[in-house]
């Protein structure tokens, strides 16, 4: 059915006549594209969709990034800025000229109500004005890497934002200097390197969720004294990401943190093979975690046994009786009871 020119004046009339708190909703829903594409219907659906559409400010291409900076630049910017709450840096491969680096830092540094601020880039690229003068109250989370010439901008930075933040991506690249542990008190997520956890202070912080990055050729170890042990009581989701993985590591783990729900441990280049012997010592370290339920990880056996997969979790299993998923040699085992089966093979 092809409406008529009135029917299609009417049908816009009526939505029109609609609470603009619903049409608000209405417009969460919508795709970027379709939201984009509101803003072009009329004055009304313009103002209220591109709060929405400037709410989270994310990049697929280098060319989304220029064209943001071009409209920062703009006397529409000004209107933006307070819409603007997260923001993020393209993961394509971009080259960060001085120049670049003056723009996005003279676009974020008005943006007093940003909560997510994602710096963390391909390249080691020091915004160091930015992170010496911004402020931004309402910060939650924060992503970035920090390098020996950078580390003292990065601590000046979490000094300001300690108190709010919530969630902490911070990775270094070669030896930081830091004057003294950073408080973060209301933290619950942190992703860094087993080293950078030294320069954290973490006693009161509700943490819940860790990831630990180890980019060495040697074994992923986590230092005995890199997290207060009241802290680490509370952390119930820990995640492994090195280049080798070593069964010391799960003993590391189960000293650690006795009381996680969750591990995973993943291997950054190929999945490590173990041998039946290490089966049997990753299970005697798992008899240490009394509470873990989820063990996710990017290894196979080298042996080849019988079931070998099955013969494994049944292993893990009487180790730790709580286990009821296990994701190991590229398949996902749940347990029903005291039943396990295959839920699918890893494509």
């Amino acid at each position: 059915m092809v409406l008529t020119r009135r029917a299609v004046r009417a049908a816009r009339s009526l939505i029109t006549r609609l609470p603009v708190e619903l049409l608000d909703i209405i417009i969460r829903y919508l795709s970027f594209e379709q939201t984009a594409a509101m803003c072009q219907i009329s004055r009304l659906f313009n103002a209220l969709a591109t709060p929405i559409l400037y709410r989270s400010v994310t990049f697929n291409t280098d060319e989304g990034l220029r064209a943001f900076l071009n409209t920062m630049n703009r006397p529409l910017g000004a209107s933006l800025v307070p819409h603007i709450q997260h923001f993020a840096l393209p993961r394509a491969e971009t080259l960060y000229m001085p120049k670049l680096v003056a723009d996005i830092t003279a676009s974020l540094l008005p943006l007093t109500n940003l909560r997510t601020l994602h710096l963390a880039t391909a390249d080691e690229v020091s915004f160091i004005t930015l992170l010496r003068t911004a402020q931004f109250p309402h910060l939650t989370r924060f992503a970035t890497s920090v390098q020996s010439e950078t580390s003292e901008a990065v601590y000046d930075f979490l000094q300001r934002h300690h108190r709010n933040l919530q969630h902490l991506d911070i990775l270094h690249a070669g030896p930081v200097e830091i004057r003294s542990p950073i408080h973060l008190p209301h933290l619950r997520s942190l992703y860094t390197t087993d080293l950078m956890l030294s320069h954290l202070n973490l006693e009161e912080a509700p943490l819940v969720e860790l990831r630990i990055y180890n980019i060495d050729a040697e074994p992923a170890r986590l230092h005995p004294n890199s997290i207060d042990p009241s802290t680490a009581r509370r952390v119930r989701n820990v995640t492994l990401l090195c280049r080798y993985i070593s069964v010391d590591t799960f003993d590391d783990v189960a000293k650690g943190f006795p009381l996680i729900d969750k591990l995973e441990v993943q291997a950054i280049d190929l999945p490590r093979l173990i041998t039946a012997d290490e089966i049997i010592r990753i299970g005697t370290h798992l008899a240490k975690l009394t509470e873990l339920s989820t063990l996710n990880l990017d290894i196979s056996a080298a042996d080849k046994m019988s079931n070998e997969g099955d013969a494994t979790i049944l292993e893990w299993y009487g180790a730790c009786k709580t286990l009821s998923s296990v994701t190991f040699g590229g398949k996902t085992w749940l347990r029903e009871k005291d039943e396990w089966s295959a839920l699918c093979e890893d494509v």
